[in-house]
């Protein structure tokens, strides 16, 4: 005799099979749907067809390497890839030749998996083709590395469904391998911004809210190689199905273990974006002279104070700091304390600053760019202020350089808007201040250190908390191994040094600098004068 939980089970089924309700709800993060013996059938190479006794299809497409798939009788499916350059695989509604009105039907899906492996790109959720026009289209619940606006396009626009929001591009893809050969199309995508693995997916609801920003109007767009102009409409569906893809030398696997498509599903609840109020950040504008820390950008929606957009891992930033609210925007740990990281090219944050004096003023963002050079780019009220060159460093984003400029600027509150020119740059700050002045030096900025360089480093430190003159008596540094920045004693940055097991703090200095001397070192809010011998 079966146990009361199999019973469940097994009535749980029959009412979901036969569309009759229950007081009980399938749960795809929760329940696993089982597999008969023998219902297994394996799929090798590129191949398209049907599951018996189901409305959906398969399909399996690679380039490169070796891949294979098995798709059970209720939907669920694995597949394994090595060494594939681009790998895909799906289950779902196939329409094929013209394809069908997506409006005629609604589209949702349940599902559950796991993944494994590493991808330079992947992404996991919802696929499909459309005709009249081709376009390709994606809507990605999950990833390998999160799609930044380098490979996606430009934000169009977002959706809050299914208990997260998705922001919404189009890109435009030249002469690429498609439905109908080798073409160019358009690809819309809908990114969730908080990766999961299982849950509920409206699908027609992406599809109207694509059907309301897309149009037919031409726009330019960001393409595959270099953009161009193209018409934005979404088409007649040839295929609705869930899907993994993964590419650039791929090596994984996938198993869904809940599937569960449906054309007549019911519409998810779809929230209005909030709306927030733009102001300064916490209502105060930032000084000038003095410094911008990149976290702190104005309050205010995506669009409207900041442009949102992420670089690679973007998911692996920290949401805390600023709240959820923001959380398109990636904040770490770096520089002096926080920093804006995981970037895409052109991403922008805005700043209401409060100018003291006219002037001409030295300007210094405090950056870091394990991929290589680029610019940081600074307008104030919609103009062009100033660019700001870095050198980068290989693969290393603790290193944080300053890249240096100058502007004319006026007394008065103005907007400084920070534009990253090149993916993967992370900004901690960015410094106005007049020349032959600083923040606030006091007297004696400190030229003689006396007989003790620690504790008595000039009679007049200054007592601004961000100065990096600025020392406190009798402070003892934390020595564990952690980036220390060190300045001279002018208050000018000479770089970041590590203080590692078995070495001095001394022999970092020099070994990093190359001479003796009485530097500035500061660690976190604390700073010491250190006098360094060879």
């Amino acid at each position: 005799m079966k146990n009361l939980s199999q019973m469940a089970k097994f009535g749980l089924a029959f009412a979901l099979s036969c569309g009759i309700g229950s007081a009980f709800a399938a749960d795809a993060c929760k329940d696993a749907m089982s597999k008969s013996a023998g219902s297994g059938h394996g799929v090798s190479g590129n191949s398209v067809g049907s599951i018996s006794g189901t409305p959906w299809g398969y399909e399996q497409w690679y380039q490169g390497g070796s891949a294979s798939m098995t798709y059970y009788d209720n939907g669920t499916f694995k597949a394994n890839w090595n060494n594939s350059s681009d790998y895909l695989t799906r289950v779902g509604y196939q329409y094929g030749g013209g394809g069908i009105d997506h409006k005629t039907k609604y589209f949702t899906v349940d599902y559950n998996y796991k993944k494994t492996g590493s991808a330079q790109y992947g992404y996991i959720g919802i696929y499909g083709w459309t005709a009249n026009p081709e376009t390709e289209y994606y809507i990605v619940d999950d990833w390998y590395s999160k799609p930044s606006e380098n490979y996606v396009g430009e934000k169009f626009g977002e959706i809050e469904v299914d208990g997260a929001k998705y922001t919404i591009h189009a890109f435009l893809r030249q002469q690429e391998p498609s439905k109908s050969g080798t073409s160019t199309f358009v690809q819309f995508f809908s990114i969730r911004q908080t990766a999961r693995q299982c849950g509920h997916i409206d699908i027609s609801a992406h599809f109207k809210k694509w059907d309301e920003l897309f149009t037919g109007q031409n726009k330019q767009l960001k393409g595959s190689k270099g953009g161009g102009s193209a018409s934005l409409k979404f088409g007649k569906v040839t295929e609705v199905m869930l899907m993994t893809e993964a590419g650039g030398g791929a090596t994984g696997s996938v198993e869904y273990t809940y599937f569960d498509m449906k054309d007549n599903g019911s519409p998810s609840e779809v929230v209005p974006p909030k709306e927030i109020e733009r102001k300064a950040y916490k209502g105060t504008a930032a000084a000038v002279p003095g410094t911008v820390e990149a976290e702190n950008f104005d309050e205010g929606n995506e669009g409207v104070s900041y442009s949102g957009a992420q670089g690679a891992s973007g998911d692996d930033g920290d949401h805390t700091y600023r709240g959820e609210d923001y959380s398109s925007v990636d904040i770490v740990n770096g520089g002096t304390g926080k920093a804006i990281g995981y970037t895409a090219a052109d991403e922008w944050l805005e700043y209401t600053i409060n100018v003291a004096q006219d002037g001409e003023y030295d300007i210094e963002a405090n950056v870091s760019n394990g991929s290589g050079s680029g610019t940081v780019e600074l307008s104030l009220d919609g103009k062009a202020l100033a660019s700001l060159a870095f050198t980068g460093t290989t693969d290393d984003w603790n290193t944080y350089e300053l890249a240096k400029g100058k502007a004319s600027i006026t007394k008065g509150q103005h907007v400084l808007r920070i534009t990253i020119a090149n993916a993967n740059t992370n900004v901690d700050y960015v410094k106005f201040s007049l020349p032959g002045a600083s923040t606030n030096p006091g007297t004696d900025p400190g030229t003689d250190p006396g007989t003790d360089p620690g504790t008595n480093p000039g009679t007049n430190p200054g007592t601004g908390d961000d100065d990096p003159l600025s020392l406190a008596s009798n402070v003892r540094l934390d020595m564990s191994a952690r980036p220390l920045q060190v300045f001279d004693m002018q208050g000018r940055m000479l770089g970041v040094v590590t203080k590692t097991a078995g070495t001095s703090l001394n022999d970092a200095i020099v070994a990093k600098f190359g001479k003796a001397g009485v530097y500035m070192v500061k660690d976190g809010g604390k700073v010491k004068a250190i006098s360094v011998t060879k």
